[in-house]
């Protein structure tokens, strides 16, 4: 695998920042550790790479086999974040030190063959359970934009709120033009770090849509066809308990909506239908974390497009 020493020394959030930082793709101030100095010397090491005490900074770790459930916090002052990185430390993990990044969306880009593919929605860190998500999927010659018309529940993370659902609206083509010219001219660096064994990256676009890349990822995808627009007769799944109304024939759209507890429901459909079906359509990305705990489970994945409308973008 790409970089395979690395990613088994620091891990792959470690090395993601490491990679973007070095092609120019990461902005914000960085410091990684693989080992804790001492309090003194942690604190040269932050004024060395450009923190100051008293700003926001963002603390979390990086480990060569898991890449969720690791410590995190947002402090301001150096002592707090000494602190709450020796106090989390163990050997084996990495830690990571950065500006903090404020996303007003949240999504990924993949290589898909020749194609980029983006998902995104407005949410920030936690977009991945999004239902009707908007879709960017970009060639050599030009964009086509999948943008949802209406408003949708996502999941938004707050600090010391955790995880909340908000409504937002439809996408305008104003804002999208925005984006667009945002992120064409990053797209030759991300083609460049795509490759077949990281073949993802997570990415926040700030208030300001600013585009802020934040991790690489390697998502097992086979499916031939990602998306289908159309009104193909579909069973739709929004809750476990719709499954009594199943005739275990016609074909299932799952769009579970956004919850705090939204991994448990969408692992009880699975846990039933995993035997009954072979490919399912969903309302979430086809890179999701919902995709991707579909196809652990054996069964294969296409995004059904509906209520979209369709923009063209030429480069």
């Amino acid at each position: 695998m790409q970089g395979k020493t690395e990613i088994d020394r620091i891990g792959i959030k470690a090395y993601s920042l490491k990679v973007l930082k070095e092609e120019g793709l990461f902005k914000e101030k960085l410091l990684i550790l693989e080992a804790l100095p001492s309090r003194e010397e942690f604190f040269q090491l932050l004024k060395k790479q450009g923190f100051k005490d008293g700003q926001k900074i963002f603390v979390r770790f990086s480990h060569p086999k898991k890449s969720v459930f690791l410590p995190k916090k947002l402090l301001e002052d150096f002592d707090s974040i000494y602190n709450f990185a020796s106090g989390n430390y163990s050997s084996g993990l990495a830690v990571i030190v950065h500006d903090y990044i404020q996303g007003k969306y949240g999504g990924t880009i993949s290589r898909y063959g020749d194609e980029l593919i983006m998902e995104f929605v407005e949410s920030g860190w936690n977009s991945d359970y999004a239902v009707n998500i908007d879709t960017a999927i970009f060639t050599e010659t030009e964009s086509t934009w999948y943008l949802y018309k209406g408003e949708r529940k996502v999941p938004v993370y707050e600090e010391g709120k955790g995880v909340t659902v908000k409504t937002v609206t439809q996408l305008d083509d104003e804002t999208v033009q925005k984006l667009f010219l945002e992120i064409k001219g990053k797209l030759g660096k991300v083609r460049k770090l795509l490759t077949e064994n990281l073949n993802s990256l997570e990415f926040l676009i700030s208030e300001e849509l600013k585009f802020k890349p934040i991790e690489l990822q390697y998502i097992d995808f086979e499916e031939k066809k990602l998306t289908q627009m159309g009104n193909e007769n579909v069973f739709e799944l929004k809750t476990p308990y719709d499954l009594r109304r199943w005739d275990g024939k016609t074909k299932l759209l799952i769009s579970i909506p956004a919850a705090e507890d939204r991994a448990d429901k969408l692992m009880q459909v699975i846990h039933k239908i995993k035997d009954k079906v072979d490919t399912v359509f969903i309302g979430y990305g086809v890179l999701s974390h919902p995709a991707i705990l579909l196809r652990e489970a054996g069964i294969r994945v296409e995004r059904k497009l509906s209520n979209y409308r369709v923009l063209k973008l030429k480069y």
